[in-house]
């Protein structure tokens, strides 16, 4: 019958793929050698089976008369080596011998079970408190007070979508997608937008995201103004973002002053700022080095890259906060944080115009 037919086409398939299948001829070797298993699968056995345990609920399927279906660890196993090296779906179908859809799928489904699965814990909206936990962070660390995050975007290369015209068409000449991000003194992403058209600016999409949108109606539950020390004359003064000159000058985002005749104090402000703001750069550094998807042009449809995206980014949460990645980039706390020579030198930064209100950045030196 044909039944018969398609379970027998279903058995031999997957015969093939135990027999020839990466997975099921790996797993053995991997387990033996964590340092292996951690360059194959970028997490160690233990965070594997600690992620594993937490996604099979949502990512294993119903065996049937018709078929065996893939098992929540192969499932896992198959997203995580898509993030790791960005190959396309057909080389990791080819080397785990399933279906090109089906690996796309799994993918999909798996990298979304990620992100619902572990957001509540590693990425939850931040209150208050944390806001200013963050703050007392990049004060202790980074030598800046009231910043409660490093802000900034970075483009996700993506292959043209089909009749998308120019909308993901970047400044850079490619096509992506915006993954806009709030990171703290920890390198940990605490807020992320991921999905807007490249052809976007860095401050249009912070126009239209949530993030941008609740800063201007101030509902992010961001701490009241507070005086720094040093300058208590100066009264109670804002938290902020750090920026670069892409974002717009607001009350609660602090950019570099923009020119290049700068006095001793603007230029000692704009290093203080620059070595703030540059957390975010080193978060995304980290980032692209740990899943090398960052750096082919993926061949999947933009919401699909939205999944990879995401997941990634609650990954490296999730390894930061378990004690992976510590040999990542990291610094200590300056202590003497008015040194000259370090002060003085201060890359020129470009111009763009600014609107709103900032009482004190030209009080900070």
């Amino acid at each position: 019958s044909e039944d018969q037919i398609i379970g027998g086409c279903n058995s031999m398939l997957k015969h093939q793929q135990k027999q020839h299948g990466e997975y099921h001829h790996l797993m053995a070797d991997l387990n033996a050698d964590p340092d292996k298993f951690r360059a194959y699968f970028r997490l160690s056995p233990e965070l594997f089976a600690k992620l594993l345990t937490m996604v099979t609920p949502k990512i294993e399927k119903i065996h049937t008369n018709m078929r065996e279906p893939i098992s929540p660890e192969e499932r896992l196993a198959i997203c995580l080596r898509f993030l790791a090296t960005g190959d396309s779906f057909a080389t990791i179908a080819f080397n785990y011998r399933v279906g090109n859809s089906t690996t796309g799928k799994i993918v999909d489904e798996v990298a979304q079970a990620i992100w619902d699965v572990l957001q509540p814990e590693y990425m939850p909206e931040p209150t208050t408190d944390d806001w200013k936990a963050i703050a007392e962070g990049f004060k202790t660390r980074w030598n800046f007070p009231n910043c409660i995050g490093a802000l900034d975007g970075k483009h996700v290369v993506l292959q043209a979508p089909p009749s998308s015209g120019s909308k993901y068409f970047n400044y850079k000449g490619s096509h992506s997608i915006v993954l806009l991000a709030v990171v703290d003194a920890d390198y940990i992403f605490r807020v992320i937008d991921v999905g807007r058209y490249g052809r976007n600016s860095d401050g249009g999409i912070l126009l239209e995201s949530p993030l941008g949108k609740r800063l201007r109606a101030g509902t992010l539950g961001i701490p009241e103004d507070t005086t720094l020390q040093g300058a208590e004359d100066l009264g109670p003064m804002p938290h902020v973002l750090v920026a670069d000159e892409a974002f717009p000058l607001q009350r609660h985002i602090m950019r570099p002053y923009p020119g290049r005749q700068l006095q001793r104090k603007e230029r000692c402000f704009n290093y203080r700022l620059s070595r703030a703001r540059r957390i975010v750069e080193n978060a995304f550094g980290i980032l692209s080095t740990q899943w090398q998807m960052y750096h082919r042009v993926l061949g999947i449809c933009p919401r699909k890259a939205d999944s990879v995206v995401k997941a990634t980014c609650i990954l490296q949460n999730y390894m930061r906060q378990n004690g992976e990645m510590q040999r990542e980039i990291s610094q200590s706390p300056t202590t003497d944080i008015m040194r000259e020579a370090g002060l003085e030198a201060i890359t020129q930064t470009g111009s763009n115009s600014s609107t709103g209100e900032v009482p004190w950045q030209h009080e900070i030196v």
